[in-house]
């Protein structure tokens, strides 16, 4: 049964009010010509009389209007559903999943997954919960008391094997809506044509399967990325050391870190006029160790020699040397045979956000709605350890996207529901340009009166 559109509350009030007018003319008329056996020898009495029925009747017609306006949304809300099918069971597609069995609006849950369980617990970097995150995280239902990690004030440290497999205890665990979990099935083209919704049910495709990922280009989208500045420069490096632990360990982070490069050439001995300030921050598990080393973007002569220089010897001494001065406690130091084989950046780069210029997208034919999120939708060049907060803030807006996309009984509402889903993701790429690098640089700490030197 298709519902008919309210009529607003000003054609209410003003078409009853013509008739209200229209019937007083006529009584008016016949007064002055027949004497109405009604209003004889009481036409004095009458304006009075007709003001305070034509008050009560526009009191009775906004009665009427605000009691049918709210059946009909309570109508809606309880008549509409939604299908979800969600591409990715990393923690933004399992995250989606979460807060999709959590909303009333939501009929049914498919995923799918081209990874096995077993690989999906083998993932073993680490990821970090900020203080938002976790607080968003629990409204979901999970319970961070059960989940090994460990904690630095209010950011929560695992790995993100162990995120995943305890997600996908908490969904199977949950009874509504119908849901069906994939395992090991890829996404293909073949997939994709059987998914469609009805004029009645609305289906709602999110692609969270990572920056290489297909199932964006399989669902249509284009895959033109917008790459802008993130006002930062950058370098990055990575090493592993095979007969450590797998232990999650909280970030060590070193605000205005001294570089001494003055034995690498006397292009580093120019006195710098324009001060530049370097952060470290050191961070996965013991096994796999990472490092990122950032800068305001300056033009100082230390930060341009760094951007230019064409020996890769000079990012991998700083790097060596700043892991052996801030390293955890009981830590081994770094040899000069691992820092050969650590990967490391051969110079300084600007840090760029690329994001989807298409992330969200409406299928009027079939009745679909396809959103991105995730690295699929927006990734930075360099890794600084903080991406998966990116991609939950992300989807912070599904909850109320659902209520309204359910609700909706036409393509204007349907538009306009996902026009507030583009406006937050907008949102959200402004604050990762314009504060979260710059936050993430003031939340180093003071280091010691060392400095890294050659």
């Amino acid at each position: 049964m298709k519902l008919s559109p309210v009529p607003s509350l000003a054609e209410f009030i003003a078409t009853n009010e013509s008739e209200t007018y229209g019937s007083m003319q006529q009584t008016t008329s016949a007064g002055v010509g027949e004497s109405s056996p009604d209003m004889a020898g009481d036409g004095v009495g009458f304006k009075p009389v007709a003001a305070g029925e034509t008050f009560l009747v526009t009191v009775c017609v906004v009665c009427c209007f605000v009691i049918c306006k709210s059946s009909y949304d309570i109508m809606k809300k309880w008549k509409g559903k939604l299908d979800v099918y969600i591409i990715g069971s990393g923690p933004i597609g399992l995250t989606a999943a979460l807060l999709a069995s959590q909303s009333s609006a939501i009929s049914k849950i498919v995923m799918y997954e081209e990874r096995t369980r077993a690989q999906l617990m083998g993932r073993s970097h680490q990821i970090m919960l900020d203080g938002r995150s976790v607080s968003f995280m629990r409204k979901l239902g999970v319970d961070f008391d059960n989940l090994e990690g460990c904690w630095e004030k209010d950011r929560f440290y695992t790995r993100i094997g162990i995120f995943q497999d305890y997600l996908l205890s908490v969904l199977q665990q949950r009874c509504l809506p119908e849901m069906s979990i994939h395992l090991g099935t890829k996404f293909t083209q073949q997939i994709a044509n059987t998914i469609h919704g009805s004029t009645k049910q609305l289906a709602v495709v999110i692609a969270a399967d990572g920056l290489r990922g297909s199932s964006s280009s399989i669902l249509g989208l284009s895959d033109e990325f917008l790459i802008l500045p993130c006002k930062a420069y950058g370098a990055f490096s990575a090493f592993e050391r095979s007969n450590q632990p797998q232990v999650p360990t909280p970030d060590t982070r070193v605000r205005k870190l001294k570089l001494d490069l003055s034995a690498f050439g006397s292009e580093f001995r120019v006195p710098d006029i324009i001060k530049s300030s370097f952060h470290l921050k050191l961070f996965g598990t013991f096994r796999h160790r990472y490092m990122s080393l950032l800068c305001d973007k300056t033009e100082s002569n230390l930060v341009r020699q760094l951007r230019i220089t064409s020996d890769p010897v000079i990012l991998r001494n700083i790097f060596q040397e700043s892991f052996n001065n801030y390293r955890c406690k009981g830590e081994a130091r770094m040899t000069d045979v691992e820092a050969l084989s650590m990967r490391c950046s051969s110079r300084l780069t600007e840090i760029k956000l690329a994001h989807r210029k298409e992330a969200v997208a409406y299928v009027e034919d079939e009745h679909l709605i396809v959103l991105v999120e995730g690295d699929a939708a927006r990734n930075l060049n360099q890794s600084l350890g903080f991406e998966i907060n990116l991609g939950l803030r992300g989807i912070e807006s599904l909850g109320k996207l659902f209520q309204y996309l359910a609700m909706a009984t036409n393509k204007h509402e349907i538009l306009k529901a996902l026009t507030l889903k583009v406006k937050h993701t907008t949102r959200l790429n402004e604050d990762i340009i314009r504060t979260k690098i710059t936050a993430e640089l003031k939340q180093t700490k003071t280091p010691s009166s060392s400095e890294v030197k050659r």
